[in-house]
């Protein structure tokens, strides 16, 4: 059931924690029939709670659909200040009464090698300056190999695509990238400016294989449009991607993100693809149980801040979107 439409009184209504912690609890299932059950309290009596915040901040925050519900723009914003505000007020005891002076505790994060190349570093200097009693282990891996250590619980944080499409698993958003198509400087110069996916699809290919999530997706625009890649060679592994792109002995659809260094030693080149929906969301995921702690909560929203500082900067490609948490519907 979701929250009336009608607008209750404002003059005798305020704001409370209990509707701030029912609202996350609702965004991040999608559900008020899920939260409902996780809180432990009557659906009806959610409904008005929820009703009663949207009164409060004059907007309407939950969207209906068929599947449950999703937020609205204005429902986004008050996502990222309300979590903002409940996880420094879980700590706020523990800080007046001085048993706490800072967050503490190791937090293993996982991602893709090409993207931790760009942004381990800078994430590494910010827990430093703004959290340094925690202890930050980062490791690199396959798309694949990053869901499995999440999934495993071997990770508490991972950066990876087709996060939302996972059982268990909540995430947050960070960005898209839209893969282009590489090729040596001399190969890509008998091609188009902007070639387009059909032209694409028929050159020699180098990509990963048929389990990794970059080949599902040109596989699937691929089969949109009824064509049929010419893959030579299949290597999950960028810098060996590169290597045979760089011998010109096939092109590579990929995403800018792991050819940046490739294409700064200037023998390489990329090209934007014209058509074809060839692009995927990048996002910073963690397991829906156990609830993460100051710590995981901390580095997870430092992810965010320097992976768009990073796109601000231009050192990394992609188009930055709005960090609304997400806790996926698969069955």
């Amino acid at each position: 059931m979701a929250p009336s439409t009608s607008r209750p009184d404002t003059a005798a209504m305020r704001l409370t924690l209990r509707q701030l912690r029912y609202f996350v609890a609702i965004a991040q299932g999608r559900s008020f029939s899920r939260a409902a059950a996780q809180l432990a309290i009557a659906q009806p009596a959610l409904s008005q709670n929820i009703a009663t915040l949207e009164a409060l901040m004059g907007a309407r925050l939950f969207e209906r659909h068929a599947r449950g519900v999703d937020l609205s723009p204005a429902g986004e914003r008050l996502l990222v200040e309300a979590m903002d505000l409940l996880a420094r007020l879980d700590t706020l005891p523990a800080q007046v009464a001085g048993t706490e002076a800072r967050i503490q505790g190791v937090v293993r994060l996982a991602m893709a090698g090409s993207l931790a190349a760009v942004v381990v570093a800078p994430l590494l200097r910010q827990v430093q300056e703004r959290h340094p009693g925690v202890s930050l282990d980062v490791s690199e891996g396959l798309s694949s190999e990053v869901r499995m250590r999440l999934e495993s619980g071997r990770v508490h944080l991972a950066v990876m695509p087709g996060a939302s499409e996972l059982q268990g698993i909540a995430s947050m958003p960070l960005y898209e990238e839209r893969f282009m198509l590489y090729g040596a400087v001399g190969a890509m110069q008998a091609l188009p400016a902007t070639p387009s996916f059909a032209r694409v699809a028929g050159l020699p290919l180098a990509e990963p294989d048929g389990a990794h999530d970059l080949r599902k997706i040109i596989e699937r625009a691929a089969t949109q449009q009824g064509l049929r890649l010419d893959v030579r060679y299949e290597l999950n592994s960028p810098p060996m991607l590169m290597a045979v792109v760089r011998e010109g002995l096939a092109f590579a659809i990929m995403p800018p993100s792991a050819c940046v260094d490739a294409v700064a030693l200037g023998d390489v080149a990329g090209r934007a693809i014209r058509g074809g929906d060839l692009a995927r969301v990048q996002a910073v995921a963690w397991p829906e149980s156990p609830v993460p702690g100051p710590a995981e909560i901390a580095v997870r929203d430092l992810v965010v801040q320097v992976v768009h500082g990073l796109i601000a900067q231009g050192r990394l490609p992609g188009r930055r979107l709005r960090p609304s948490s997400t806790t996926s519907t698969a069955p």
